[in-house]
């Protein structure tokens, strides 16, 4: 059967490793902990996307974990940070590979190493022959959300097809959004907020066309919802990612009925919250869950990011990073044990 969206695997134990954004020094000292280790130095590494944008050097992990896929060691599944690249949707953080984006991200996570002219189409091409799942008897592996209908309607198109995928997704978007002239309002809208957008300082009005398309886009295109999460518009706009924004994530996973567990990135969440990051934005979708607890309606979801991307934050302020804060974890399944960059190993509850 050839390979599809959904990869399907046979049972064996792995260790998945969580959003990485471009800290090759914390990916590095992570896969020496588990190299070094006889347990796990054989096993099967399952990335869970995210692997770019805001670190120093995106290019070094993209590198890094092509090789590991190439000697047979690793998988990848995409996250919604390698989906704007593939959409050439430079969003903040992308400066390393988009030259759009130099300018306003060197204030924020310079300096950062740049794809050169060769490299860009290398990593074009790698990422589209990412998966967008994983599914192991017992296990699902997913960036964002585990969304039942999304999955199915991607299960059985070809590995490889993404870029069509996302043509498609997008031209169906445009045509809902035809619909009393979203479309050409949310585009104004855009045009003439993009400053104020990104200060957030000088907020613009509620964009009521930016939410009504944003929302639009997280009901009706699966690479969203799986990429990105389930979300919903937001009755007041917030400032998260250098940019304001109008629909927020939600906890998915307390509505979800199936048991299986699943396993996820791309929520931010923290093993420690430091004083300065009390509002860290997301930290409300963990308010009552302890760092190593499973989640959900079914205590069947982890989430693997531990926010090792924040770390541009310490850099930025001149301040040696504190491991305590954010940190790149891999779990061993079906061990449910936690490995992170500076060694510790935890087992989750």
């Amino acid at each position: 059967m050839n390979p599809t969206l959904v990869l399907n695997l046979t049972q064996q134990p792995l260790a998945i490793i969580g959003d990485i954004h471009g800290e090759i020094q914390a990916l590095d000292e992570l896969l020496e902990h588990l190299d070094h280790n006889p347990e796990t130095k054989t096993r099967r590494l399952v990335f869970i996307g995210d692997l770019c944008d805001r670190g120093p050097d995106s290019v070094a992990v993209i590198q890094r974990v092509r090789e590991l896929i190439d000697q047979g060691r690793a998988l990848a599944i995409l996250g919604n940070h390698e989906i704007n690249l593939l959409a050439n949707d430079a969003k903040d953080g992308s400066g390393w590979f988009f030259d759009s984006r130099v300018a306003p991200d060197t204030p924020h996570y310079a300096p950062f190493a740049r794809a050169n002219a060769s490299q860009r189409p290398e990593i074009r091409d790698f990422f589209c022959h990412l998966p967008l799942a994983i599914r192991m008897p017992g296990l699902r592996i997913v960036h964002a959300a585990w969304d039942a209908a999304s999955v199915e309607a991607v299960a059985k198109i070809p590995l490889g097809s993404i870029l069509e995928l996302i043509h498609d997704a997008d031209l169906h978007i445009q045509r809902l959004a035809q619909e009393n002239d979203l479309e050409a309002r949310y585009l104004a809208e855009r045009e003439r907020w993009a400053k104020q957008l990104e200060d957030p300082d000088n907020p613009p009005p509620y964009l009521d066309a930016v939410a009504d398309f944003e929302s639009l886009q997280q009901r009706f295109n699966p690479i969203k919802r799986m990429t990105s999460g389930i979300e919903a518009r937001s009755p007041q706009p917030f400032y998260s990612g250098h940019r304001w924004r109008y629909s927020d994530r939600i906890a998915w996973w307390d509505q979800d009925q199936d048991p299986t567990p699943v396993v996820i990135g791309h929520y931010w969440r923290l093993f420690q919250t430091p004083n300065h990051l009390d509002a860290w934005r997301y930290s409300r979708l963990f308010r009552d869950i302890g760092p190593t607890a499973w989640h959900g309606a079914h205590q069947q979801a982890f989430c693997i990011d531990y926010s090792v991307g924040g770390r541009w934050s310490e850099r930025r302020q001149g301040k040696q990073i504190d491991p305590a804060h954010y940190r790149l974890a891999a779990l061993l399944w079906p061990e449910n044990q936690l490995v992170f960059d500076n060694g510790q190993c935890l087992k989750t509850t």
